[in-house]
């Protein structure tokens, strides 16, 4: 139903016919057809107060008619060229069809000039005008085909005519946002213009600039950003080979032999710990974790190596957890898997974050190209979430975690705390949820449209503080620690015999493999940037700073500074090929 003016209302119908009809057998009907079809929606409900009945009675003009779709192969022949609906016919359901015919309009009229140029007192033999003609198709039909997909394939969740557009028209699409929106902005922003006439300046200046290298028909292949992403699951397999097949089997062995007999404390004060059996009373909850509680044991308080590696590195999974948890506020992840950060955080948990982050760096380049930030406001991240990231992790993350491995704390306390860690992935989902929905503010609706920049000044306070916080541990454990950074951080397979040795390995693969992922990521998401224009260092440059910051502050303040980059540039700076003031002139379809 569209609301027109003059107090008109026009509204649609749609009936999925009992099977496809081509030419001739089209069907064609009469007044008498749509009225009889009207008899049948008599009883439907358009809202709670308004049914069809009324709209039918106080109808002005009415016309049931079927629904064409045709895409010819061929828009030209000789000299003669079709446009429109003679070349893309595509359904009345996204509103489509007139921009469309307008834009292949265009794509003509720059071909004729532009053979009008090149022709001798502009004369075009011919051959000349079959293939300008044959290079108006070729601008034209990538996009016309992506736009005829899509308005047709909206004509069939109207008409519901699979249980898949069922699901999506019931389900998905009221809980989509404006992914609706954004697809009728894609058909426009990487339309053709005419390129022999200056742009009106009022074009310049919209939320979702024109981009003749986005939009429909121009969208990055997933496929290809799939391919390019395999490194990552590499990553992931030869983790679970050295984490799974080499640790694991003697990590589960050291595991329950703490569970039975407990362990001696080495660091802080002397003493013996047993493990505790039921820290949270439920039997549900307490059997997944009472492994990794025995487990977490050895480097609390046995293997000082390893307690010095693993608390280092967990400061710096935080900066890590707050960009997962930030991404999954950004509009532009709405409706992926990166929208779910406690699916990654429950399986780091229990699978290792050197297995599972490199499969989230793999799905998150495949879902998140560069024509995912192609408006300001879909950058944006939803501050009644992103405002809360720093709090939730200092009371889930860090405080318990620090209060799990400071040496000067009694043991069983430590203890204690580490029962508390164990499942923070949940507390922040949960407290998180709870804190949107009760005490902080939602002002996306106003963000997005007068503030796109309005959660900028929360990232960087929150992913900077805990950068801070990791770069002290960094110098803290650089100073104090008895071992060499090499002897904390690096492997050492051939040198590993002991159960507890075992499990130090496990978390030096650990670290190392998570941390490989995010740098690579970066480097990927890097690259799309430059790709689009948008960074001018070198990459030279770019990896000479993240060297230079990961002797200096470590690991997590290199993902966390790269990743702020990154953030400020999808803030400030748009695609080489956006039409915007400043760069329109230097842009051709």
């Amino acid at each position: 139903m569209i609301v027109g003016g003059k107090g008109k209302v026009y509204w649609f119908m749609f009936k999925k016919l009992d099977k496809v009809y081509k030419v001739p057998d089209i069907p064609r009907y009469t007044k008498e057809d749509a009225e009889a079809y009207a008899k049948t929606l008599q009883g439907a409900a358009i809202t709670p107060n308004v049914g069809f009945t009324d709209l039918w009675k106080n109808r002005t003009s009415y016309a049931l008619v079927p629904l064409e779709e045709a895409y010819l192969k061929r828009w030209s022949w000789g000299r003669i060229a079709c446009v429109g609906d003679g070349v893309h016919k595509m359904t009345p359901n996204m509103g489509a069809g007139g921009n469309a015919a307008i834009e292949t309009v265009a794509a003509l009229a720059n071909e004729l000039k532009k053979m009008k140029e090149i022709s001798e007192k502009g004369k075009p033999s011919y051959d000349i005008i079959k293939e300008h003609l044959g290079n108006y198709q070729k601008t034209r039909e990538t996009r016309a085909t992506a736009i005829c997909t899509a308005s047709n394939g909206l004509t069939r969740i109207h008409a519901l005519k699979t249980i898949r557009d069922k699901l999506f028209a019931f389900w998905i699409l009221p809980n989509a946002g404006d992914m609706f929106i954004d697809l009728n902005c894609d058909m426009v922003t990487g339309s053709v213009k005419l390129d022999y006439l200056p742009l009106p300046e009022r074009s310049l200046h919209g939320t979702m600039p024109f981009n003749p290298s986005q939009g429909l028909g121009h969208k990055e292949s997933k496929m290809v950003r799939a391919v390019k992403a395999l490194p990552f699951l590499a990553i992931s397999c030869v983790a679970v080979y050295f984490m799974w097949s080499i640790c694991l089997p003697h990590m589960v062995e050291r595991g329950i032999e703490i569970m039975k007999k407990g362990v001696e404390v080495n660091i802080g004060t002397p003493g013996h710990v047993m493990p505790w059996e039921n820290f949270y009373r439920s039997e549900f909850v307490d059997s997944r974790l009472r492994g990794l509680a025995a487990v977490f044991a050895s480097f609390q308080f046995v293997d000082v190596i390893c307690h010095w590696q693993t608390f280092s590195f967990l400061t710096d999974a935080g900066i890590v957890y707050a960009i997962l948890l930030i991404e999954a506020a950004r509009r532009a992840n709405i409706l992926t898997l990166v929208s779910v950060p406690l699916l990654l955080g429950y399986n780091m948990q229990f699978l290792g974050i050197g297995t599972v982050m490199a499969l989230y760096c793999f799905v998150h380049y495949i879902q998140s190209p560069i024509e995912s930030f192609r408006a300001r406001d879909l950058r944006l991240t939803d501050m009644s979430y992103t405002v809360t990231v720093l709090p939730v992790l200092i009371l889930f993350h860090y405080l318990p975690n620090f209060g799990a491995f400071l040496p000067w704390i009694e043991p069983e306390t430590r203890h204690m705390w580490e029962w508390i860690w164990q499942p923070f992935p949940v507390y922040i989902s949960l407290a998180q949820y709870v804190l949107k929905k009760t005490v902080v503010p939602d002002t996306m609706q106003y963000d997005r449209k007068e503030n796109t920049e309005g959660d900028i000044p929360t990232i960087f306070w929150t992913v900077g503080s805990l950068c801070a916080l990791s770069a002290g541990t960094w110098w803290y454990t650089m100073a104090y620690a008895p071992y060499s950074m090499w002897t904390l951080f690096v492997p050492n397979v051939a040198a590993t015999q002991t159960g507890d040795e075992y499990i130090r390995l496990f978390m030096q693969f650990d670290q190392a493999f998570s941390m490989a992922a995010c740098f690579l990521w970066l480097l990927y998401l890097f690259g799309d940037m430059k790709k689009a224009g948008m960074i001018d260092d070198s990459w030279i440059t770019i990896i000479l700073k993240g060297i230079a910051t990961l002797a200096v502050a470590g690991p997590g303040v290199t993902i966390g500074l790269g990743w702020l980059w990154r953030e400020k540039t999808l803030a400030t700076k748009w695609h080489k090929d956006a039409l915007v003031p400043g760069n329109a002139g230097k842009v051709k379809s």
